[in-house]
């Protein structure tokens, strides 16, 4: 073939034609490989500010109802995720300062936002667009606690009269042990000691916990706490006003609702706390002042009682909380918090033996207790926040008591029950779900040696209790956790988690249960506690 000039020219322009647009077409192609590139970057930033901002949110939101605190928590731990305000000072500057800013609010009680915000540098595309300006927000709210106790509004009304209660009593008693009496009889906290006493059957008990003045074998109770037991009284919105007691029959009286105290059982000392408008229950306490306090007497019987029947007023005519719902406090224990002096010689620091009483929350003026539901929608709550603390008496070879409120928003969460000397003379321990269904868990202790209970938690068992038999009263093949094994339970910490399945329903009952199977009928002193996973902050947005 032969090529003629004109092809020859004509191939030429041809080539220059496609050159120049293959030049052209390079332009974007190239300046979308560059933003392709700095668009993942920004992804990788805005990664990073979405994690600044949950961070900062769940640390800040624990300062609450301290908001100074709870922005300057937050602005802290921002920083230390490499974040920090142009302008700190100023929180509301957001939208007009130089950035990267950092604002932090609360949009209603109980939860903070921290919203953030950076420019973010173009590097590829930089002939086209400088940067960006990436914005991240996160809202964290601090859970309302897990309600341990019963659906009325009293805790612990062990054998109290149905009728003078209104509703069934929950045939369990709160308990409180004496400040020179001994952790391993059941209560983890109040005791100040651990051991027994001496041979003689009496130890010298000073203010100082640990301190004996006989009895040297006797020693301080590492978990000592006298701050450690406080109940919430939840007034709904649009309560009317709530009147608060505590029935204390005494010792050594022949009502036939006594608690069944000894003799020398130890005084209650009482705080009240409140209005509080967050669920930020703990530092709430911690961090105020009691509205009123006081010191039950140590004759009391129910004859003795203002009204004559048992029930001792601590705190009457709390305000209504008005469209919100507001919590008080109720924080008890066996050593005088309000004594000035701290006589060692005062005979409170000689008192021994457990204290059985019952609490309640009424409308002012009743006596009677009410249960929340959506018929009541204005009857108070009253529950234990951290700690519930209980001398259960068993009538029969099984018996249940109300443990706690698991609602819905808990489902596929971890359920992480904490039981203190939960074995005098129990042989399996289950817990029930709302059916009544005894559900399958692990288990764990969570201390080494019963005169440490700081140890590091751990492994006990390899004990699968869905597989357990704890064929005992009707109960085969349920799961369950044997402590007829005294030794291994009596006076230990010991942790049962529960998976809430993902699509856990209860309907208007969500109230677990614990469930004691024996071949007697004996008497238990211990404490329980409960958490979630997640508690007591959770990110919501």
């Amino acid at each position: 073939m032969t090529f003629r000039p004109a092809d020859l020219h004509r191939q030429s322009a041809e080539s220059g034609y496609v050159l120049a647009q293959t030049a052209l077409l390079l332009i974007p192609l190239l300046i979308f490989a560059a933003f392709a590139t700095d668009i993942g970057s920004w992804y990788v930033q805005g990664q990073k500010l979405q994690k600044t901002a949950d961070a900062a949110a769940l640390a800040g939101v624990t300062q609450l109802p301290d908001m100074d605190a709870a922005v300057a928590e937050a602005r802290a731990v921002a920083i230390r995720n490499g974040f920090e305000d142009q302008t700190p000072g100023d929180n509301t500057d957001f939208d007009t300062g130089p950035l990267p800013q950092l604002e932090v609010t609360s949009p209603r009680p109980g939860t903070l936002e921290v919203a953030v915000k950076r420019h973010e540098q173009s590097f590829l595309g930089r002939l086209v667009l400088d940067g960006i300006v990436v914005e991240r927000f996160a809202i964290a709210e601090f859970s309302d606690a897990v309600y341990m106790g019963n659906p009325t509004s009293g805790l612990g009304t062990g054998t109290i009269s149905p009728t003078a209660l209104g509703l069934p009593n929950d045939q369990t008693w709160l308990a409180l042990n004496a400040y020179c009496w001994d952790k391993q009889r059941g209560d983890l906290f109040a005791s100040g000691f651990f051991s027994g006493a001496d041979a003689g059957g009496a130890r010298t008990c000073g203010p100082t916990p640990g301190e004996v003045t006989a009895a040297p074998q006797a020693y301080a109770n590492p978990n000592f706490d006298p701050d450690a037991y406080v109940f919430v009284v939840k007034a709904q919105p649009k309560s009317p006003a709530l009147d608060i007691a505590l029935y204390e029959p005494g010792a050594g009286c022949t009502e036939p609702e006594n608690t069944g105290d000894s003799t020398n059982s130890p005084r209650i000392h009482y705080r009240i706390y409140g209005p509080n408008l967050q669920t930020n229950h703990r530092r709430f306490v911690d961090t105020n002042s009691p509205i009123a306090a006081g010191l039950l007497p140590g004759d009391a019987c129910i004859a003795n009682s203002p009204n004559g029947d048992g029930w001792w007023p601590v705190a009457t005519g709390l305000n209504a909380p008005g469209n919100d719902s507001a919590y008080y406090y109720v924080q008890l224990g066996t050593r005088n918090p309000i004594a000035t002096d701290h006589d060692p010689a005062d005979s409170f620091w000689q008192e021994t033996g457990i204290n059985n009483f019952s609490l309640r929350t009424t409308r002012n003026g009743s006596s009677t207790l009410c249960a929340f539901t959506a018929a009541d929608p204005t009857c108070p709550q009253l529950f234990a926040l951290e700690w519930l603390p209980l001398w259960r008496e068993l009538p029969s070879s099984e018996a249940d008591f109300f443990l706690a409120e698991v609602p819905e928003l808990h489902r596929g969460s971890t359920m992480t029950i904490t039981l203190f000397d939960a074995a005098d003379g129990v042989s399996n321990i289950q817990i029930a779900d709302p059916s009544g269904q005894a559900v399958p868990f692990q288990w764990r202790h969570a201390d080494r040696s019963i005169a440490n209970m700081t140890g590091s938690e751990y492994l006990e068992s390899t004990f699968a209790a869905g597989t357990d038999t704890c064929g005992w009263a009707g109960t085969f093949g349920n799961p369950c956790l044997i402590t007829s094994d005294y030794g291994s339970f009596n006076d230990h910490v010991v942790r049962i988690k529960i998976e809430i399945p993902p699509d856990y329903t209860c309907g208007g009952d969500c109230w677990w249960k614990a469930r004691y199977i024996t071949d007697v009928a004996p008497g238990d002193r211990t404490v329980w506690a409960i958490e979630m996973t997640g508690d007591p902050t959770r990110l919501i947005e």
